[in-house]
């Protein structure tokens, strides 16, 4: 499906090269019998009034200089034939939108009878189903002001008038005739030339192969507004088509191809943004990541955040503004192209990936933003890269003695450090899996637990005695007696956690290591080896455990006790607590 913008003005133009019927070849808008009857209302709260009220509210903006243009969501249009008093003719069959088309139509013929101009919506429209009706009572201005002048009663006494659609076109006609009459000419003349200059629609074009009927029942069953981004894709094919055609004097032909192909890309484009694995490193999973391009795009440009909502999804079209009002169209594209080539490279190369990675995601780093990503881009060279995510990696790891560092009170270092651990693993160069990372949210987790009884949990006489190991000195005779009960009660456990607690090394770096939530969560406040256990499970349920998680619980670090795999004891907190500060400082 192609999507361009037209002007009111262009949309029933079939005669200028700007014009949409001009540049589908095609002498009016056809509103196939599969359609129902206009059912607008011009009650207070109708859509046509709303419409005429929306439509004014944007012509006083406009008059104060506020904002220019005015968007109308959208039609959907086929070209295809149509025959006309027996002659075929080129037409551009209305799948979706003919409300809207039809109401424009009243309210364009409305100001040419009330201002005396020409009538620029005449013979634009043609209906399969009462097919002179607009050319008898809507498009000549003297037959439009009789429509008006008569009240619904008197037209349904006519058989062939009191027809539901009937009914509700002349409401609508009327409503327009009331909405202008309360206006001074020189007024309605201002509004007729934003109208047709300003207000805008989008007009999508689907292929000719495809069932009319069946877009036609998809899109009524599921009515979704346009995106921002769609309406961006729309603008920007739309200008630089335009652009084309001035410089190169193109036939239109070639012109709706240069915009097709540029349609493609553009798609090809999105579904690349939205993969989720490129959406999640860059685009912190957000579920249009072709808007988040366009939003990085747009910081590129010299936009400002606070200017284009790029703290959340605007939904006040501050993006669509921005590129609306951007002067060179062909700049923007080219932008666009340059910024997902970078961010396509940086994917590519292992150890950039690695370091944006690593940078972005670092607990509490300020860095999982599009801000960071601009400031990527602003290094045009790749030494200059490397050297930006080389200090603002350095600047994320603690400067302290990483054996001062505390659960509780340290955690953001304590997670730079572990997952630098996991992603630049000494004399093995991998890729890290950082969407896995993101989507499984990782998590600090304790080895030896700081809980060990969870709900229903009760030690059992190994867990007691590493229980009694970790607390050391801190193990006195109370603590004795109740950790040699069969069971202990809630106080109980409190006691002797509070003192675990107090044992320095429980919330030290060394005990420590990184698990995904689900993990985590089955990990639960079990031992060492229940834990190993779940580890290796994981592990061959091909859950993702980070290469230094796996280390710890195969206690593959050296100066482990390696010839034990049941338990976790406070030598091996200290020898773990010695191994990340030897590597870290290498």
């Amino acid at each position: 499906m192609t999507e361009l913008v037209f002007s009111i003005k262009d949309i029933f133009d079939d005669s200028g090269q700007d014009g949409c019927l001009t540049q589908y070849q095609s002498n009016a808008y056809h509103i196939p019998a599969y359609q129902r009857g206009y059912k607008w209302g011009a009650e207070p709260t109708g859509a046509v009034t709303i419409l005429l009220q929306d439509l004014w509210h944007a012509f006083e903006a406009f008059q104060r200089q506020e904002k220019k243009e005015y968007y109308l969501q959208y039609i959907t249009v086929k070209k295809g034939t149509m025959v006309v008093k027996g002659r075929p003719q080129n037409c551009l069959e209305v799948i979706d939108g003919q409300q809207r088309l039809t109401t424009l139509s009243i309210v364009i013929s409305m100001l040419s009878a009330l201002l005396g101009r020409p009538n620029l919506s005449a013979g634009k429209l043609h209906y399969a189903i009462r097919q002179d009706f607009f050319s008898d009572y809507i498009y000549r201005s003297d037959d439009l002001k009789a429509f008006v002048g008569k009240d619904w009663q008197e037209l349904a006494a006519v058989p062939a008038m009191n027809k539901q659609d009937i009914h509700y076109l002349h409401a609508a006609a009327r409503r327009a005739d009331a909405f202008f009459q309360k206006r001074q000419a020189e007024e309605l003349l201002a509004f007729e030339q934003y109208l047709l200059r300003y207000v805008k629609l989008i007009v999508n074009s689907v292929e000719a192969h495809i069932q009319s009927e069946t877009v036609f029942k998809n899109l009524n069953s599921n009515k979704v507004p346009l995106s921002e981004t769609e309406l961006i894709k729309a603008l920007v094919i739309t200008r630089i088509g335009r652009a084309g055609i001035t410089a190169e004097r193109k036939g239109f032909k070639e012109v709706m191809e240069s915009r097709l192909n540029l349609g493609r890309l553009w798609d090809e484009m999105s579904r690349w943004a939205n993969r989720p694995e490129i959406n999640s490193l860059y685009f912190e999973g957000q579920a249009d990541g072709m808007y988040q391009l366009l939003l990085l795009t747009a910081l590129c440009l010299g936009g400002k955040e606070t200017e284009l909502g790029a703290t959340k999804h605007s939904t006040g079209l501050l993006l669509f503004n921005f590129y609306n009002q951007y002067a060179d169209i062909g700049q923007v594209y080219t932008t666009l192209k340059d910024v997902q080539a970078a961010l396509m490279d940086w994917y590519a190369d292992v150890h950039t990936y690695n370091l944006i990675g690593y940078c972005r995601f670092v607990k509490g780093s300020g860095n999982n933003t599009l801000t960071f990503l601009k400031n990527c881009w602003n290094c045009r060279t790749k030494p200059a890269l490397q050297r930006f995510l080389g200090e603002s990696k350095a600047k994320l790891l603690p400067t302290q003695d990483l054996a001062a560092l505390r659960y509780g009170q340290d955690d953001n270092h304590l997670h730079a450090v572990l997952l630098h651990l996991s992603v630049f693993v000494k004399g093995k160069p991998i890729r890290f899996n950082f969407h896995e990372f993101v989507t499984e949210k990782w998590s600090l987790e304790h080895i030896f637990p700081q809980s060990p009884e969870g709900k229903e949990a009760v030690l059992d006489s190994d867990q007691k005695k590493a229980v009694k190991e970790m607390l050391g000195a801190s193990l006195d005779d109370t603590l004795g007696q109740i950790l040699d009960k069969a069971k202990r009660s809630d106080d109980e456990k409190q006691l002797y956690y509070r003192a675990l607690q107090n044992e320095s090394r429980l919330n030290s770096i060394g005990n420590m290591c990184l698990l995904t939530s689900g993990d985590n969560s089955s990990n639960g406040c079990m031992f060492f080896k229940e834990k190993r256990r779940n580890v290796l499970r994981l592990l061959q349920q091909g859950s993702f455990v980070p290469q230094h998680t796996f280390d710890v619980f195969s206690k593959m670090i050296r100066q482990l006790q390696s010839d034990d795999l049941s338990t976790w004891t406070a030598a091996d907190i200290d020898h773990h607590r010695e191994h990340i500060s030897q590597l870290i400082s290498n």
